[in-house]
């Protein structure tokens, strides 16, 4: 098995919450900041975080409810609560200006704080989703909410994640093993349960995903330049959404990630050429 580079584990007290975050490359670098989506952690950036960390320094946060983050006592999950997090990490790490990527329901977050500080922004990338919301965020919803809560074993999680989603079944055997690793824990009894907040998984079943704001004015007025990267199978991201992102967007591209769902993992040839040409 290779052995692959591993990022630094930190982390900070954010808005009274214990916010875990992954750190690749050198301090000094340009930073990096991703925010990853709804049934992820921070370890769904390992792969892309791998291929620039030599070039670039990548701050990888758990969004709070997931991962080694804390969980919320109020049950505080709405967008608003996400970007508060990220506008306190980022100021607390000094980030003057950064290169902002967003999957899904981080790529809302990273709308939603693009807009609120538009000059903090040297480069965005929005992963498979828009604006508005298409019918796959609530198939998402749903699957979360009735997944089994526990697994007797490790690869039997893994299993699953790969009965559920293309996207995860098409990975490396490491991959996989490292993006279980990242939402799921080992009981003291031996099983393995999900790191994701319960409360967190009932407020969305009962009330659907949190109201996205007005996002287009914002992608009208956005200055730095964008990659709107679009699975062309995504039932989260359609083409007409995509498109019609690309076409406000003053300085905005469209990649395309042929026969791919949601979402992309960044790493697909076409997603490297498009960030190789953004990072410049």
């Amino acid at each position: 098995m290779t052995t692959l580079s591993q990022p630094k584990s930190q982390v900070l007290t954010v808005n009274g919450l214990r916010v875990h975050y992954l750190e690749w490359g050198g301090a000094g670098a340009p930073p990096v900041v991703c925010v990853h989506g709804y049934t992820s952690s921070a370890q769904a950036f390992n792969a892309p975080a791998r291929r620039f960390h030599d070039r670039f320094h990548f701050v990888v946060p758990d969004v709070r409810g997931h991962g080694e983050s804390a969980w919320s006592p109020e049950g505080a999950y709405e967008y608003r609560d996400q970007v508060s997090d990220l506008e306190a990490l980022v100021d607390q790490l000094g980030l003057a200006t950064f290169t902002l990527i967003g999957t899904s329901m981080g790529g809302i977050i990273a709308m939603i704080y693009a807009a609120a500080h538009p000059e903090r922004l040297a480069r965005l990338v929005i992963n498979d989703v828009g604006p508005d919301a298409e019918v796959g965020s609530q198939r998402i919803t749903q699957m979360v909410g009735a997944r089994p809560e526990e697994f007797a074993t490790l690869e039997d999680a893994m299993a699953y994640r790969r009965q559920v989603s293309p996207i995860v079944a098409g990975r490396t055997e490491e991959d996989q093993r490292e993006l279980a690793l990242g939402v799921l824990r080992q009981r003291p009894d031996g099983r393995w349960i999900w790191k994701m907040d319960p409360g967190y998984i009932r407020q969305r079943v009962q009330h659907g995903p949190p109201q996205r704001p007005a996002l287009w004015p914002a992608l009208e007025r956005l200055p730095c330049p964008t990659l709107v990267v679009w699975g062309t199978d995504s039932d989260v991201l359609s083409q007409t959404q995509a498109r019609r992102m690309v076409k406000v967007l003053p300085r905005g591209e469209l990649v395309a990630v042929p026969g791919v769902g949601h979402a992309p993992t960044l790493v697909e040839p076409v997603v490297l050429a498009a960030l190789e040409r953004l990072f410049g």
